[in-house]
Formats: C-alpha cells, sequence, structure tokens
C-alpha cells in the first residue's frame, strides 16, 4: 500500500539557527523514475500557474512568476512527449492523468491575453510602450506554437507513425534501483577545486559591460579631480596678487587681505575635495534593511526614469548576484550625479554653454 507524504514548512518567526539538522536518511536518493519527478513537477507548476493568475499584472511578481512558468511548461511539454510514449508501450500513470499539452496551452493563452491586457493599459492610460509585456506576448506565442507541435507528435506516435523504442531508453534508465542511503552514511571528500563549467556568455557580456562603466566612471572623477585643482590654483593665484596690497576693492568695500585669505580658504577647500575624490570608494552593499525584491523595484523605477527598455526586460529575470552586481552600478552612478550636481558640470557641459551664451549675444 501506497504511503502519502505530507511536507511541513518552517513557521515565520522561527530563527534559521534554531532549526534542527535533518538526518542524512531523511529522503531517498533511489535515481529519480518518471512518474514521480513529472508528478511533482506538475504539482509545481499547478501552484506558480495559480499565483501567476491572481498576480496583478503590473507587479513585479507576475513577472518573477511568468518567467518560471514558462521554463517549467517548456519541460513540461517533453514529459507529455514522455509520457505518450510509455503509453504507447503499454505502461499507465494514474497520476499524471492530467498532465496534457492542452492543459499547458491553456496557461500560455491565459498569460499572452493577460500579458496583452498590460500592454494595452498601459499605452492606453500613459502612452507608455510597456516592451517587457509586448516580449512575453511573443514569448508565450511561441511556446504555444512549439506546445501544439508537440501534440502532433503525440497523435503521430499514438497512431504508430514514430518508433518509440529509443525514447523508451532513455525514460526507463535506472528504473526500479533501490536506495543507498537509508542508513546514515560518511559522504566522500568533496572535490575543492572542481573542474570549471564553461564560460555563460550572458555573465562574460556583463563583466564586460561593469569594467567598461567602471573605467568611464574613473575618468569622469579623473577630470572632476582636476577640474578641482585648476580652480583651486586660479584662486591661490588671485590671493597672491592681492597679498600686500591695501585698501578696498571698488565697489563692494571689502578689504583685499580679506578677500585674499577667503580665497586661500576656498582653494584648500577645493583641494581636499579632490583628493576625497581619489580615495578608493567602498562598494555600496544592497543594505541589510532593504529585501532583493526592494532593491529590484527600486532599479526597476530608475530604468523606467531613464526609458532603458533593455533593464526593464532584465533586471526582474536576474538571479541575486547579478542583481547586486547592477544594484552597485546604480549606487556608483548616483554618487557621481551627486558629485557633479555638487560640483557643477563636466569641462565639456561647461564649455558647451559658454558657446551657446556667446552665441545668443551675437
Amino acid at each position: 500500500m501506497e504511503t502519502t507524504t505530507i511536507n511541513h514548512g518552517v513557521l515565520t518567526g522561527n530563527k534559521v539557527s534554531e532549526l534542527r539538522d535533518e538526518a542524512f536518511s531523511e529522503f531517498s536518493n533511489a535515481p529519480l523514475e518518471f512518474e514521480e519527478t513529472a508528478s511533482a513537477l506538475w504539482d509545481g507548476t499547478q501552484k506558480v500557474y495559480y499565483h501567476a493568475c491572481t498576480a496583478n499584472r503590473f507587479s513585479e511578481n507576475y513577472l518573477i512568476y511568468c518567467n518560471q512558468l514558462e521554463k517549467n511548461i517548456k519541460q513540461l511539454g517533453s514529459f507529455c512527449l514522455t509520457k505518450a510514449v510509455l503509453e504507447q508501450k503499454g505502461i499507465q500513470f494514474p497520476k499524471l492523468k492530467d498532465m496534457r499539452i492542452h492543459e499547458l496551452v491553456c496557461m500560455t493563452s491565459f498569460h499572452f491575453r493577460k500579458a496583452h491586457a498590460a500592454l494595452d493599459g498601459i499605452y492606453r492610460d500613459n502612452n507608455i510602450l510597456g516592451m517587457t509585456y509586448l516580449d512575453w506576448e511573443f514569448r508565450w506565442v511561441v511556446l504555444c506554437n512549439r506546445l501544439k507541435a508537440t501534440e502532433v507528435k503525440i497523435q503521430k506516435i499514438k497512431e504508430g507513425k514514430i518508433n518509440v523504442d529509443s525514447m523508451l531508453e532513455e525514460a526507463e534508465t535506472f528504473k526500479g534501483d533501490s536506495r543507498t542511503n537509508a542508513e546514515l552514511q560518511k559522504p566522500k571528500s568533496l572535490n575543492i577545486n572542481p573542474a570549471a563549467l564553461p564560460l555563460n556568455g550572458s555573465i562574460a557580456r556583463e563583466m564586460v559591460k561593469s569594467e567598461k562603466e567602471s573605467a568611464r566612471e574613473a575618468e569622469q572623477i579623473q577630470k572632476e579631480k582636476e577640474r578641482l585643482l585648476k580652480q583651486a590654483e586660479r584662486l591661490d593665484r588671485q590671493a597672491a596678487r592681492m597679498t600686500g596690497g591695501f585698501g578696498l576693492i571698488k565697489p563692494f568695500g571689502l578689504d583685499k587681505e580679506d578677500v585674499a585669505l577667503v580665497k586661500r580658504k576656498n582653494a584648500e577647500a577645493l583641494r581636499k575635495q579632490a583628493e576625497e575624490l581619489s580615495k578608493p570608494r567602498e562598494p555600496e552593499r544592497i543594505p541589510e534593511s532593504l529585501t532583493e525584491a526592494e532593491a529590484r523595484k527600486i532599479l526597476i523605477e530608475d530604468a523606467m526614469k531613464r526609458n532603458d527598455q533593455t533593464a526593464l526586460l532584465t533586471i526582474p529575470k536576474e538571479d541575486s548576484d547579478t542583481l547586486h552586481d547592477r544594484w552597485l552600478r546604480y549606487t556608483a552612478r548616483v554618487e557621481r550625479e551627486a558629485i557633479q550636481s555638487r560640483y557643477g558640470p563636466p569641462a565639456e557641459t561647461r564649455k558647451a554653454l559658454r558657446e551657446k551664451r556667446k552665441k545668443k549675444r551675437k
């Protein structure tokens, strides 16, 4: 008789440090079989689908659920194909009677319509083209078409038009093997330095982009430092010319020595500002008081203000490490803009403004 395991979670408010260790034999390490795997993933996908359906279409959570749901549906489409192969061989799966391509097509159709409604609503009320939702419309259509093509293949399998023997060998691999961790065992030594995985293209691009932004930031800081030092030097020269002079500066009625002293103080303050710019800046990590979801929301709002459609598409999908790197670049840019607002625009901008004023005078 088959027993049903009831899994419980951890109540909120418990400290992680107080949780008990789990037994080495808590779960079986017997190789996964098809019905168990597909049943568990189908159950998880149903949960994701429900929350994606009920989440507000304009919320960050909705986009996160969509990203996961898309991955799940692709995998379950393959499972439906495997199920058809095994059933053709006379194997039945009572737990998977509801797992069908038709159900997956219904899921994609629902969220195609939801994404379109979001796109249409944003454009109608704000005259903004929500590229994220437009992208999801196309993704759902592509996935829906792939599912329909899979259903055609399944029908051919049922009609005996496709040989299923090779597909059956893969699905039946390790079937019937028993678990080997029924008792507590001492794990083998872990490989400290495992072979490196292939380089992920998206990570490589992100690293190159980050290096370019860092180089640009360093260049801007250097220019700002040079500007401050030149301004300080100019004030020193002006103060030197006033030193030793007597009388008042017309028409303001100020003593030359006092003015010279003020200029020297200002020059010293500018040199200190330049020195501060040269100091290595500690990266501003995501504060502990800020959750990852809140940081992600701030970055999305920033991307919307800058009309950065690429960022709007990628931020909801980024993992924690990538999001953290983006947060560091965001805080660096905010700090750089703050510096520019305190000390005025860069030299190139000031030059352009001077040229503009000259043209107006003419």
